[in-house]
């Protein structure tokens, strides 16, 4: 797996706050920083003024110690409340496609995980595999590339969001190599973007030889005698 922009470290989302008075339920008015675990897997927490349930459903549960409380909210779902009210606590979703931040008390969306590791609770941080994407998808560094769901295509991370790159209409499409996206651009439409100056692929419907200049593919010559054949060199142009 690529470390950036694939895989994106997150802050912990474990967050240690006062235990309340006994007797206090969701609804009830609080202090700011007070909670307590009202059962294993869920925490009260003081959300403007008052309690606020809040889901524990990581590994660790909640947990009293001390004075204190300990909720693991790593694993929660799109408008679960969290802990906090700031930026500073992240989540997997339960099905772990998606990390999620805490805003304003809750969780929103903030990265689809949609390759093969998916989102996953990693000591205090989290990680998201971004490999595979959709156009659109937020992305966190600039030049990053992805494969497109259905392996057609490579994006590429521009202005904080996935964005077409290159067209995969050779034989293995887009695929990772070397822990990155790859594009088998062996076989090309004229006027398809390309990237290497020089670089000779065939034409889609294999007549034609193209090469890479100015930044697209265009014709070279037309392969009359037996068409255009992708080879381990090259390309076959008779």
């Amino acid at each position: 797996m690529r470390a950036v922009p694939r895989i994106v470290g997150l802050v912990a989302t474990c967050a240690l706050v006062v235990v309340t008075a006994c007797g206090k339920t969701a609804g009830s008015k609080c202090k700011l920083g007070e909670s307590f675990c009202s059962t294993k897997t869920e925490a009260l927490a003081c959300h403007d003024g008052k309690l606020v349930p809040v889901g524990c459903h990581g590994p660790l549960g909640c947990n009293r110690m001390g004075d204190h409380a300990t909720c693991d909210d790593s694993v929660a779902e799109l408008g679960d409340a969290c802990m906090g009210t700031g930026e500073q606590e992240y989540a997997c979703s339960g099905d772990r496609k998606r990390a999620l931040v805490c805003k304003q008390g809750k969780f929103a969306a903030y990265l689809d995980c949609r390759g093969p590791a998916g989102c996953a609770p990693l000591g205090q941080q989290v990680s998201c595999d971004n490999s595979v994407a959709e156009k659109g998808d937020v992305c966190m560094v600039t030049g990053g590339s992805a494969c497109s769901v259905d392996k057609k295509e490579m994006l590429i991370c521009r202005d904080g969001h996935f964005a077409p790159y290159r067209y995969c209409r050779g034989q293995f499409g887009c695929y990772t190599r070397a822990d990155a996206p790859a594009c088998d651009e062996t076989l090309s439409l004229e006027g398809d973007p390309c990237g290497l100056p020089g670089y000779v692929v065939c034409s889609v419907d294999k007549q034609s030889e193209l090469i890479c200049q100015g930044g697209a593919f265009v014709k070279s010559r037309a392969c009359k005698k037996t068409g255009c054949t992708v080879v381990a060199r090259g390309v076959d142009c008779q």
